[in-house]
């Protein structure tokens, strides 16, 4: 291992983030107000950049009584222990939130329990908290950044204040972190290699260097090893390998919480499969899927849970305890004709919640025929019906005691059908440990000297998970990482730079809209609403009619969200109005297209 002295740099910043989600944009924002100079790395290119903040529920975990919130997250965690200057640290953060909220992003918070009203586009919750038989559960509640979730608000908001912070904070994107540089001669961190159009950049940090990598979400090999299941769907980024635990490892750390996942689903822990590295479908209140003559099947073709189980994050009722479903590889939706009729309808009158549904079902003429395609035994599958059909006619599911009015009898006149379900990860919670100052230890407990973390690497959940917990904890630590940090004494080993890479801020530089030709009567225009940041449209204008609406730029979410895209700009042309209906589970994305248009008829003449 080469020392600082030997080492040709290309840069030198005070503090380096490694990842630019909710965590990573936090921490550079805050070491950045201590005065550092930043550079913030993300694997993300342009636009995606946000790691699962950008795609969570945008609810951040709070509290009203911190006695009551010690109670609560005591019984989450058992029978596990966690660290209690940590965990006291954590959660006297979730008292402070609203004051955080009006103090750091200038937002009065929305504060569900106070605030809500029917007509938010909220659903309606009748516990905040996912453990309401735990005491003290009654004082969790949720603050927002307004009275709407699952449209990137509080992405927006993080993503804001480190672009008003560019002076001090570099941003690249598109930019994999590979390698820790740690100091043979004191186990200082004292910079990291950064792969960069092909190219690997030696960058110094002379405070520190913050962790805030994510998970393992895309990783089959660490779920393999890590979860024992041989591979995960993510719901959210596309972007988090890993990186932040190899990183770490390779320099010492201790890792904690390594098994612990958390999920969603169309039913528990399972969306519907998709190809590779194509992000899975959280569909919530999708009853078809869940209702009537349909039930999920594994591997050997039988009932493996309780189809319309009301899950906590995935995890299901299941002997006195709530556990993730197994993650079988083989699993599939079956249903009969009377239900592919109900999907049929759902589509015909424009509320089919997963727009390829019909591409990816599977039809056969008999069970028999049906096993065979999805290859499992037809003799247990044959069985499995006749039971599901015996539990409908007698009211009661003597195997998984589903809802005796969501049960009907396949009726096997008909054609019968199948779709494949995929196991799915939300987030996972393990990586390096740190202590109640965001300080990363080492495998002997002590804290490795200028490596800090937050964030989904290395989260304090030890056992069950409470929504918005996550998010809380990018924002706690997130902060006492940045500001740490910053506040380390600068290292002073004399350096070399050679090659120097020149001050680079992608986040900037995407927003850039001077190279876009205009004809006649075109004009530009944007909004920062959408799901994944900015859409950038060029609208023909003339004579007070919508001629043409081209989406120039945008990084919504796949899925629904470009169906969105494809869809308003035509109906705003053929109805000459931006005033057209929101695609059914794209109202953000809609929105976020109506303001775009408007803006750029308003620079008509």
């Amino acid at each position: 291992m080469k020392s600082n002295e030997e080492i040709k740099w290309n840069g030198n910043y005070d503090v380096i983030v490694l990842g630019f989600g909710g965590a990573g944009g936090t921490a550079a924002r805050f070491a950045a107000d201590q005065g550092a100079s930043v550079l913030l790395v993300d694997a993300a290119p342009y636009g995606h950049e946000g790691g699962n903040t950008r795609y969570s529920a945008q609810h951040v975990a709070m509290a009203h009584d911190r006695q009551k919130i010690g109670d609560y997250y005591d019984q989450l965690a058992k029978p596990f222990k966690v660290d209690k200057e940590t965990m006291q640290v954590y959660l006297d953060g979730f008292t402070k939130m609203p004051e955080y909220f009006e103090k750091y992003l200038g937002i009065k918070p929305f504060i569900w329990s106070q605030d809500y009203q029917l007509g938010d586009h909220l659903a309606k919750k009748n516990k905040l908290c996912e453990y309401p038989e735990f005491s003290g559960a009654e004082t969790f509640d949720f603050a927002l950044v307004h009275n709407r979730d699952f449209d990137a608000g509080l992405w927006q908001e993080i993503r804001k204040k480190v672009m008003e912070r560019s002076e001090q904070i570099d941003v690249w994107l598109n930019s994999r972190a590979k390698e820790l540089i740690q100091n043979p001669n004191d186990n200082e961190i004292t910079g990291v290699i950064v792969s960069r159009n092909h190219k690997d950049y030696y960058i110094h940090a002379k405070q520190a260097v913050i962790l805030a990598t994510g998970g393992f979400e895309n990783n089959t090999q660490m779920q393999q090893d890590y979860l024992h299941v041989k591979k995960l769907t993510p719901l959210g980024t596309l972007y988090n390998n890993g990186d932040g635990i190899k990183m770490a490892a390779d320099v010492g750390a201790k890792m904690w919480h390594m098994s612990n996942y958390e999920s969603l689903g169309i039913v528990p822990s399972y969306v519907i499969a998709e190809g590779e590295n194509e992000r899975g479908r959280q569909i919530s209140g999708w009853q078809n899927v869940k209702s009537g003559s349909i039930f999920a099947v594994a591997n050997d073709g039988s009932r493996f849970m309780r189809e319309d189980a009301k899950y906590r994050h995935g995890h299901i009722y299941e002997h006195g305890e709530y556990l993730l479903p197994h993650a079988f590889d083989n699993a599939w939706l079956v249903f009969d004709q009377k239900q592919y009729d109900k999907f049929i309808k759902e589509k015909e009158t424009g509320k089919l919640k997963y727009q390829t549904f019909f591409e990816k079902v599977i039809q056969a003429e008999s069970v028999d025929k049906l096993a065979s395609a999805i290859e499992v035994p037809s003799e247990n599958l044959g069985k499995t019906i006749e039971k599901f059909n015996q539990f409908a006619k007698e009211g009661i599911d003597l195997e998984f005691n589903r809802a005796s009015e969501s049960m009907e009898c396949f009726d096997l006149t008909g054609k019968i059908y199948a779709i494949k379900l995929a196991p799915a990860v939300l987030n996972t919670q393990g990586g390096p440990e740190h202590n109640q100052k965001a300080q990363v230890l080492g495998i002997d407990g002590q804290p490795i000297k200028r490596l800090y973390s937050a964030g989904e690497l290395g989260g304090i959940c030890a056992n069950r998970y409470q929504g918005g917990g996550n998010l809380a904890e990018c924002l706690i630590f997130g902060q006492i990482a940045g500001e740490n940090a910053a506040r380390m004494t600068k290292n002073t080993e004399k350096i070399t730079i050679e090659n120097a890479v020149p001050r680079i801020n992608d986040l900037l530089d995407g927003n850039k809209e001077d190279q876009i030709s205009l004809n006649e009567n075109q004009y530009i225009g944007s909004s920062e609403a959408g799901i994944g940041g900015r859409v950038l449209v060029r609208v023909t204008y003339e004579n007070q009619t919508i001629k043409n609406v081209e989406v120039l730029e945008n990084h919504e979410t796949e899925g629904i969200g470009a169906v969105a895209i494809k869809r308003v700009p035509q109906e705003m042309v053929e109805q000459n109005s931006v005033e057209v209906d929101a695609v059914s589970g794209a109202s953000t994305t809609t929105q976020a297209l109506k303001n775009a248009v408007k803006a750029a008829i308003s620079k008509a003449k």
